[in-house]
């Protein structure tokens, strides 16, 4: 970055923090804005007067939702995703904000809630790798999932019901949806069962301009995530808390 665009970028940020009465919280925004997402100052600043002006709203937990709208496809009107684990329609929905930037797409999840006014097509399934299967599905609502597979919240999962569900493959989800095989966005965060859902993707026949999948640094799962992406032409390009982000290899 130009030594030029760095003071601009401080002089904007120092204004604004200055002039705005909740500066303190401006200044906090600001900083994880930086972090979350790998922005430049520019884009940082951009953000955050977006949201505290504009209005705007971005709802993913930790700033996905922010990282496909400014970092990989800035201000694109238009896109496609798929939201594997999409859970509560609006609080930490990773693809909402997309939506309403005019995005569209499928969301997964075989417990959604409060999806009224979404878009997507909402389908209600577990995913892993093989169709057909009969799992031991935990219902707690944010922290669900595969018992099998529940790795960094088992613990507190496991304090909720248990159902049994039959699983499918996002392969079948994406060709049931007619998607196409160009998708700008992919969102997995299925409390362990990452790589495996990843497993029933054709990956000769969809490709993502962007991932954000949830690791909870867990490993081998973790690595074991970004070996099998490299392998199909991804690369890691950023990582903030509980994701490791992801895009095609140029």
């Amino acid at each position: 970055m130009k030594r030029s665009h760095v003071v601009l970028a401080l002089l904007l940020v120092t204004t604004f923090v200055t002039l705005h009465p909740s500066s303190r919280h401006l200044w906090r925004a600001f900083l994880a804005n930086r972090a979350c997402c790998d922005f430049s100052w520019t884009t940082a600043v951009r953000v955050t007067m977006h949201e505290a002006i504009g209005g705007v709203t971005y709802p993913s937990e930790i700033g996905q939702d922010k990282w496909v709208l400014w970092k990989v496809f800035p201000q694109a009107t238009s896109g496609y995703f798929l939201d594997v684990g999409s859970g509560h329609g609006t609080i930490g929905s990773n693809t909402k904000a997309l939506e309403a930037a005019g995005w569209t797409g499928i969301c997964v999840d075989p417990f959604p809630t409060h999806m009224e006014g979404r878009t997507c097509r909402m389908v209600q399934a577990v995913v892993t790798s093989v169709p057909g299967e009969v799992v031991r599905f935990h219902t707690h609502e944010g922290l669900g999932g595969i018992a099998d597979s529940l790795g960094k919240w088992k613990e507190e999962a496991s304090k909720s019901p248990v159902v049994e569900l039959t699983t499918t493959t996002l392969g079948h989800v994406l060709d049931e949806a007619h998607a196409p095989t160009d998708i700008q966005f992919l969102s997995v965060d299925i409390e362990g069962a990452e790589l495996e859902a990843l497993k029933g993707i054709p990956f000769d026949r969809y490709h993502f301009g962007a991932m954000a999948i949830e690791h909870n640094e867990e490993e081998p799962k973790r690595t074991d995530i970004l070996k099998f992406l490299e392998a199909r032409g991804y690369v890691h390009v950023h990582s903030y808390r509980q994701d490791d982000f992801y895009a095609p290899k140029h």
